[in-house]
């Protein structure tokens, strides 16, 4: 069937990529969930789509894919510094005896949080901040470029 027959026409597929903005824009709120639904539906959308209009759904899925990563990056670094505090515990629990959780006595004043785990933290802090940023931005700019009838890139082909 035609698209026309089923009912979409450039109309409907315009507007299926600003839901996919929309989709792109909601994952910082709900754990990314609403942007794996976006990629499908670019992927799924590309190949059929004008130039103008695929532009937008390959932005989208670069979107998508720049934010998977600093996720993964924020997320291993966080990983890595609670491995490595949890280290940093358990040297000292073994240096300073375990007698039972009964007369469990803490004295952290000689446990040390090194420059590696501080800079873990950091690096996953920023890096979560720059996939926020990136999630707020992009779908943003992508949007008003949909909206106002121009494509992503060099093109200047109305979308």
């Amino acid at each position: 069937m035609t698209d026309q027959l089923m009912g979409r026409g450039p109309e409907a597929a315009r507007n299926l990529a600003l839901v996919n903005y929309g989709l792109l824009f909601a994952a910082i709120f709900f754990a990314g969930v609403p942007a794996l639904i976006a990629v499908i539906i670019a992927y799924s959308q590309r190949d059929e789509a004008p130039p103008a209009l695929r532009s937008h759904h390959d932005f989208q899925i670069k979107i998508f894919w720049v934010a998977f990563a600093l996720t993964m990056a924020a997320g291993a670094c966080g990983l890595g510094a609670l491995i490595s505090g949890v280290g940093e515990l358990m040297e000292f629990t073994r240096v300073n005896g375990w007698d039972g959780f009964s007369n469990i006595n803490i004295d952290l004043s000689r446990m040390v949080i090194d420059g590696r785990i501080v800079s873990l933290l950091v690096a996953a802090v920023v890096l979560s901040l720059l996939a926020g940023l990136w999630l707020i931005a992009a779908p943003a700019i992508g949007f008003i470029r949909l909206v106002s009838a121009r494509g992503i890139g060099l093109t200047s082909h109305p979308a």
